[in-house]
C-alpha cells in the first residue's frame, strides 16, 4: 500500500457537483470500468485506456499488474493539504477524482487534467498527497 495519492481537483473553487458527470464521462473515455472496492470505499476499476493518460505510459506487461491494485474513486468534497506560507493548509474541494492503491508510477498526468476540463468545463490541476 502506497502512503501517497494521486488526486485530480478543480484549479477553481467551483460550487456545483458534477460527480455523476465525471462517473459518465471517464466511463465513456475508458478511464475507468467496473465499480470496485478498495480500502473500504466504493471506486472504479482503471479502464482499458488509462494508460493513456498519463506517463510514463507503462509498459503493458507491467500495466497488467499495476492496475489492478489500484482504485478511482470519484468523490463529491474532497479533503486535501497543501502547503501554505508557514505550515500546511486543509481544504475541501469538489469534484475530486483519486487514485488510491498506486505506487507512485505517474509523474506527468496533463492528459487526465485535460479529460476532466473537457468532461467538467473546469480547469483540473493534480498532485501527490499524502494519505
Amino acid at each position: 500500500m502506497s502512503d501517497c495519492i494521486l488526486k485530480f481537483w478543480p484549479k477553481e473553487e467551483v460550487k456545483e457537483i458534477k460527480t455523476e458527470q465525471i462517473k459518465k464521462g471517464l466511463h465513456d473515455s475508458k478511464i475507468i470500468d467496473e465499480p470496485k472496492e478498495l480500502w473500504g470505499e466504493q471506486g472504479y476499476e482503471a479502464g482499458s485506456a488509462m494508460n493513456d493518460y498519463f506517463e510514463p505510459v507503462l509498459n503493458p506487461e507491467w500495466a497488467k499488474q499495476y492496475f489492478p491494485t489500484i482504485a478511482l474513486m470519484i468523490e463529491e468534497k474532497g479533503y486535501g493539504v497543501e502547503s501554505g506560507e508557514e505550515d500546511f493548509e486543509y481544504v475541501d474541494r469538489l469534484n475530486v477524482v483519486s487514485i488510491k492503491g498506486g505506487e507512485g508510477a505517474f509523474d506527468s498526468w496533463n492528459k487526465m487534467c485535460a479529460e476532466l476540463e473537457k468532461i467538467t468545463g473546469d480547469k483540473y490541476q493534480g498532485g501527490w498527497e499524502l494519505l
